[in-house]
């Protein structure tokens, strides 16, 4: 482990050589923020862990964060970080939620990447009972399906996936769980992270090594790439990982993972300027996040989670050392930490 004074006379080069070579305490400067809660270690070794995703329930008590394990499947959590769920179902990479799909009130609906072999599966989310049941699980033309996320207009809920080689296609969900393709567009590089504004038919896409694109949501709408924030900025290192947004009453929030400096940067999306960035710290009781692939936040306060919950996936589990896991933060102790700053 390193110091805070140590890390004040690194330069900045050699904090990122380091930083991309072993897990380190402390970063930059920068505003750490402590986790409340972490989840138990996946089942899968190695590089497992990967993406969440929070489904908010009609109780707000009863609701859940859903991650995925590379290795295996897809695993849900309680609030308190409880297992309650696992779904053994293959290599499942990113994963996104919608409620209320084809205005049916009784379910919401789950998309994930399937890597090997390549797939797109789809479960189910009964709100009665709170289990997640798989639905289809459907080729594709991507040859490996990377990000996925979702967006929804008038209750019709799409799927967005990407592959490695800079691919996007866009299906359409029908109410049988089958996909039909209705758009697709292509990035330079390397895309994974991408999030819809249901509320503003926005999408943005994150390509890994360049930086977060925003473009018209509406699969009838030419897919036109405006950059928002690009790798190099001063704000973000590479690689641009998961992407999340902040739905508040007045502000939304883009929340994007800078995995090469282990932070988390915050922009305006009425603006795109970045507002502030922060760092997922190690607590008394549980380690900080670092080399962050997917996260996912939630505007809605929740018990435990004054402000909000932010959901972020933890390359290295440290504290004792174990297998990856996801950690859940409070984004009321976010907005105090940058007061405090």
């Amino acid at each position: 482990m390193f110091s805070n004074a140590l890390w004040y006379s690194l330069g900045l080069g050699a904090v990122l050589f380091l930083s991309s070579c072993t897990h380190v305490e402390h970063y930059h400067l920068a505003t750490m923020v402590e986790p409340r809660v972490e989840t138990p270690p996946v089942p899968s070794r190695d590089d497992a862990a990967d993406d969440p995703a929070i489904w908010v329930a009609p109780n707000v008590a009863d609701s859940l964060v859903i991650g995925t394990d590379k290795g295996s499947g897809l695993l849900v959590y309680s609030l308190t970080g409880e297992q309650l769920q696992y779904l053994p179902v293959g290599e499942l990479n990113n994963v996104d939620i919608r409620q209320k799909p084809w205005d049916d009130d009784r379910l919401s609906l789950l998309v994930a990447t399937q890597r090997n072999p390549s797939k797109l599966v789809l479960f189910s989310l009964d709100h009665e009972t709170r289990m997640v049941e798989l639905q289809r699980v459907l080729d594709t033309e991507l040859e490996t399906p990377y990000g996925v996320c979702m967006y929804q207009h008038n209750d019709q809920p799409y799927l967005i996936a990407n592959d490695k080689n800079g691919q996007f296609v866009q299906y359409v969900i029908g109410q049988d769980f089958e996909l039909e393709p209705v758009r697709r567009w292509q990035v330079a590089s390397q895309p994974e992270g991408c999030v819809a504004d249901d509320r503003r038919h926005q999408l943005y896409v994150g390509e890994e090594a360049v930086g977060v694109w925003r473009l018209d949501a509406r699969p009838d709408v030419a897919a036109e790439l405006t950059s928002v924030a690009r790798v190099g900025d001063g704000v973000l290192v590479a690689d641009v990982e998961g992407m999340a947004l902040f739905l508040g009453d007045e502000t939304t929030y883009l929340v994007v993972s800078s995995q090469g400096d282990n932070s988390f940067a915050v922009y305006d999306v009425a603006t795109d300027e970045h507002v502030f960035s922060f760092h997922v710290a190690d607590s008394d009781v549980i380690d900080g996040a670092s080399e962050t692939d997917g996260l996912d936040v939630t505007s809605v306060e929740l018990p435990g989670f004054p402000g909000g919950l932010l959901v972020v996936q933890d390359g290295y589990n440290l504290n004792p050392a174990e297998k990856q896991n996801f950690k859940m933060v409070a984004w009321k102790d976010v907005l105090d930490a940058i007061a405090r700053d």
